[in-house]
């Protein structure tokens, strides 16, 4: 029984993830959706301020530099292959302390639903935040888009 109705709630939980998903919802980074191709978002990302460094259509990322939760730092995005669909977002802030990013983040997108000791991951119906923070290292931000890791998935043959 317990089984049973672990299933359905399951299955109802991906049934509105998705439909979220389906609805044309993305992610929020820094403003702005994460959502169409990569010169449509990296053109986006320009109007914010934030300056093109770098970009590498064999390894499918561009290099931004801009301002991350209130500090001027380098962003990596990553695209899909076929139809260069935005999927991850990647940052390492520097000398920024660790509670300041998770306070930014729980402020924006509410209390972590996981927090084990320097790892933090924010679940949202249209994809995930995870910090994580290494001794030593400069911690990783990653963001991805629900929307945009499917169609990565989907064009990638990952399943």
């Amino acid at each position: 029984m317990k089984k049973l109705l672990l299933v359905i709630m399951l299955a109802l939980t991906t049934q509105v993830v998705t439909a979220q998903v389906a609805s044309g919802q993305h992610l929020l980074f820094e403003g702005v959706e994460m959502k169409g191709d990569i010169y449509e978002f990296s053109k986006v990302l320009q109007r914010q301020g934030f300056k093109q460094r770098q970009r590498d259509l064999n390894q499918l990322y561009f290099i931004f530099k801009g301002n991350l939760l209130g500090h001027s730092e380098q962003i990596k995005v990553n695209f899909s292959k076929k139809t260069k669909t935005v999927w991850r977002i990647m940052a390492q802030p520097h000398n920024v302390p660790l509670d300041e990013i998770v306070d930014s983040l729980t402020a924006r997108y509410g209390e972590p639903y996981e927090a084990i000791s320097t790892s933090y991951k924010w679940q949202l119906p249209v994809g995930f935040i995870l910090l994580e923070a290494h001794d030593g290292y400069d911690p990783n931000l990653v963001f991805m888009d629900a929307a945009g890791v499917a169609t990565f998935k989907e064009e990638d043959n990952r399943n």
